[in-house]
Formats: C-alpha cells, sequence, structure tokens
C-alpha cells in the first residue's frame, strides 16, 4: 500500500541551493550507483517541484544545500518514486543513511529533533498501515500519534504534516471526526507560532470540524433547562483528584465559574483573559471542560493556571440542565459571598463586573 502526502496551497517556493547556503542535507544511498536523486518542495499551488539533483556513483554519496526558509518547510528526497520528508527549520543541517532497495521505509535521519520525529513517525505509520482500515485500532494509532507527537509539539511544521497526511489518498485524521486534534494543535500554533499561516488555517480546520461533528450527531454541545443559583459541582482534575466548586467559593475572592471546550481554537485567547484576572488576583477561576475527548482536554488543562475539572456526557448533561448552559464558553460570577450573580456575556463585562 502506497501513502503520500498533499501539503495545503500555502508554502512559498523557495530558493535552490546558491551562494552561502544556510541548510543543508546529505548523506549516503547505498546501492544507488547510476541513479538520480532528488531534492523537492511544494510551490505556491502544492505542487512538488525540483530544486536540485545529484547522480549518485557507487559510493552513493549526495549533498544538498540552500538559503534557509523564511518560516519552517517540509521538504523532500525523491529516488524512483519512494519519497522521504523531512523539515527544515531555518539553518538545520541533516544526514541521511538509507538503502536504495527500500528507501522510503528503512532511512536514519539525524540532525534536528524535527527531523528525528518526522522519520519515526513515517516509519511508525508504515507499521500501521495494514490496520488503520479497523475504527479502534486507527483510533488507538491517532492517540499514541498524538501523545507522541502532538500534545508538546510547541507548533512544530512537524504536527501540521501529521495532521495533514493521506493514507492512499484519504487523511490519516478526518477533521470532523479528529476535530480535538485540530484544535489542540491550533491552539498550540495561536500561543507559539501565531504569525505562521498555517494557524489561521488550522484554527479554521477545526471550527469547521466541530461544525461538521455536531451536524453530523445531531446533537447540541449542550442542553437547555431552567436557571438555578450556585449549584454544587464536583469533579476530576486533571490529575484525576476530585475537586469541589465549594473550595473555591466563599474563601474572600469572586470566583468566575467557566464552562469551555479547550479544543476550540477561540478558548486560548478567552483563558489568556481569565489567567490574567487570576495573576492580578481578581478573581478564582473554576473551568468545567466539556471537551469530547479527555485526553486533548487533559493535555491542555494542565498548561493553564487556575482549577481545571472534566465533565463526561452525563456529567456534563445533568450540570447544564441545571445552569441553563446552551453555549460554550460560558461564564458565570459568583461573588465572595457564595451567590451566583451575574452570567456575564463576555470577558470584558466580566472585568467591570469584578
Amino acid at each position: 500500500m502506497k501513502y503520500h502526502h498533499l501539503l495545503p496551497a500555502l508554502f512559498l517556493l523557495g530558493a535552490a541551493a546558491c551562494q552561502d547556503p544556510s541548510f543543508s542535507i546529505k548523506g549516503n544511498i547505498e546501492g544507488a550507483d547510476g541513479k538520480t536523486l532528488l531534492l523537492e518542495k511544494a510551490d505556491n499551488a502544492g505542487l512538488w517541484v525540483a530544486l536540485d539533483s545529484a547522480r549518485l556513483d557507487g559510493k552513493g554519496k549526495f549533498s544538498f544545500s540552500g538559503h534557509a526558509p523564511a518560516a519552517p518547510e517540509i521538504y523532500r528526497l525523491a529516488l524512483d518514486g519512494s519519497y522521504i520528508y523531512f523539515p527544515v527549520d531555518s539553518i538545520d543541517h541533516l544526514t541521511l543513511t538509507a538503502p536504495a532497495a527500500r528507501f522510503a521505509t528503512d532511512f536514519m535521519l539525524e540532525g534536528s529533533e524535527n527531523a528525528v520525529n518526522m522519520a519515526a513517525f513515517e516509519k511508525q505509520l508504515l507499521k500501521a498501515i495494514p490496520n488503520l482500515n479497523i475504527p479502534d485500532s486507527a483510533k488507538a494509532f491517532k492517540r499514541e500519534v498524538f501523545s507522541r507527537y502532538l500534545q508538546n509539539a510547541r507548533g512544530s511544521v512537524v504536527s501540521y504534516y501529521i495532521l495533514t497526511k493521506t493514507v492512499d489518498g484519504r487523511p490519516l485524521f478526518d477533521t470532523a471526526e479528529d476535530a480535538a486534534y485540530f484544535g489542540a494543535v491550533a491552539t498550540s500554533f495561536h500561543e507559539f507560532r501565531p504569525q505562521d499561516p498555517r494557524c489561521q488555517l488550522l484554527e479554521r480546520t477545526a471550527k469547521e470540524g466541530l461544525r461538521k461533528r455536531a451536524q453530523a450527531s445531531g446533537k447540541h454541545r449542550v442542553m437547555e433547562a431552567t436557571e438555578v443559583s450556585y449549584f454544587p459541582i464536583s469533579l476530576p482534575n486533571e490529575e484525576g483528584h476530585e475537586t469541589a466548586l465549594s473550595e473555591l467559593v466563599g474563601k474572600g475572592l469572586p470566583v468566575v465559574l467557566a464552562f469551555e471546550d479547550l479544543s476550540d481554537p477561540e478558548t486560548a485567547k478567552l483563558n489568556s483573559e481569565l489567567k490574567a484576572i487570576v495573576t492580578e488576583g481578581r478573581a478564582k477561576v473554576y473551568c468545567v471542560g466539556l471537551d469530547a475527548d479527555q485526553l486533548v482536554w487533559r493535555n491542555a488543562a494542565r498548561n493553564l493556571p487556575f482549577t481545571t475539572v472534566y465533565a463526561n456526557v452525563s456529567q456534563a448533561r445533568e450540570i447544564c440542565l441545571k445552569y441553563n448552559v446552551n453555549t460554550v464558553p460560558t461564564l458565570f460570577l459568583i461573588n465572595s459571598a457564595g451567590s451566583l450573580s451575574a452570567r456575564p456575556a463576555e470577558v470584558a463585562a466580566l472585568k467591570k463586573l469584578l
């Protein structure tokens, strides 16, 4: 089974190696005497264009170099219709060794953490391909990929590459089914690479995926019911410890009760504003996560400087009914006396109340 990766049209065509090269890749291709090795990069239409080529001799040595790209990019080496993809972040200097007969499956790529991770992912994917048509196996594989390569990627181009990988013309990560993964990576890009054009694309993709998932399920994310005053909540935090809302309420500071979906890219901005409120000592925050994927929620929640708890489907239904929550994010303000005093529509209104 062959697999390949189609990059969306947002990469700028880079210059081929000329004067003062800033990145390089060199190495040996065993058994490639007389074969031609190509260095390729996607143009602004998403098509792969050859930047340089090398005619290999019996030793199989090659060396390519070029100007560092303005932003991290994905390149590839092509040999007899097989490809090895690799990331370039500015002045990387990479080394590749591989046998010509197993060029894309039995190679070693070194020189940067991103390059090592990409090579490891490619090999892991090759082993998983026979079982990707089994739903449970595919889900388990993607969860492992998220844990190993995506959750701490800090806006790495490799995380974008993995999310947009295709296998036999089908996306490995489906925008609707795997919207939480897109949301998590979009949030990472928003924090660490906000100016990267991939950031906006990932955010749009995550939002569209969430919309498609909601349409497909035919369900509202939360239910409507009669509004009530301060209602006790006790749910597990990101470490699995039961944490009650009452532990924060009535302790001298107002409490912001927030209902959120941390996989939604727009939540990052909200939580940045809530973080400022906490840092300034104006209020405490008790954030109830209503994410579909608990693993994605947990990894996002660990980075937040306030109390975060998770509600599973049945818990979310009960709590949202009690609080009359019908959209996320939704904010409530519990005053310092312990009474539910307001339901601000946005953070600006919340700040005025504080």
